[in-house]
């Protein structure tokens, strides 16, 4: 049994890495413009009352300076001028229940900085819950088939140190 196992770890590593290196020969998108990251804010609101937006836009190095989209449920939406400072927007008056703010933020400078969204759901009538701070970036990782043969090649060596063991 211990034969069947060390054999199939030393033929499934190889062709595992093989698959592995072919699956990982793609690179990531490169942008020489720098990335930003957006962030909306909600504070609790009562209901009936106009709703107020706070959108913050932060990029490493670099003053943001731009226009901001916000929105509210798809049926306010108003844009602003953003110049590196935190903009206040009065929004709509709501109603009871859950709703969804979004912002969206235009470089002027395209090539130099990245555009990004933000969207957070909050709740009028109620305490606000916590939300969206935007999603995360692709930072990459490994290939699953090099994970796979990773696998393999322990299980093959946890074979081999076994049939080599005197007993």
């Amino acid at each position: 049994m211990r034969r069947y196992l060390v054999l199939g770890s030393v033929v499934l590593a190889p062709v595992a890495f093989l698959i592995g290196l072919a699956g990982a020969a793609s690179a990531d998108p490169y942008s020489p413009a720098v990335p930003t990251s957006c962030r909306v804010v909600v504070p609790a609101a009562s209901v009936g009352e106009r709703v107020v937006l706070r959108v913050r836009v932060s990029a490493a190095g670099v003053q943001p300076v731009g226009k901001v989209t916000v929105g509210v449920d798809g049926d306010f939406e108003k844009t602003v001028r953003y110049d590196g400072l935190a903009v206040e927007v009065e929004g709509p008056r709501v109603q009871r229940g859950q709703h969804k703010a979004t912002a969206l933020f235009t470089p002027d400078d395209p090539k130099k900085l990245m555009s990004c969204k933000d969207a957070v759901k909050f709740d009028v009538g109620a305490a606000q819950r916590g939300g969206g701070h935007g999603a995360l970036p692709n930072t990459g990782g490994p290939h699953l088939g090099f994970l796979i043969a990773g696998i393999g090649l322990v299980a093959a060596g946890g074979g081999l140190v076994e049939r080599g063991r005197r007993t």
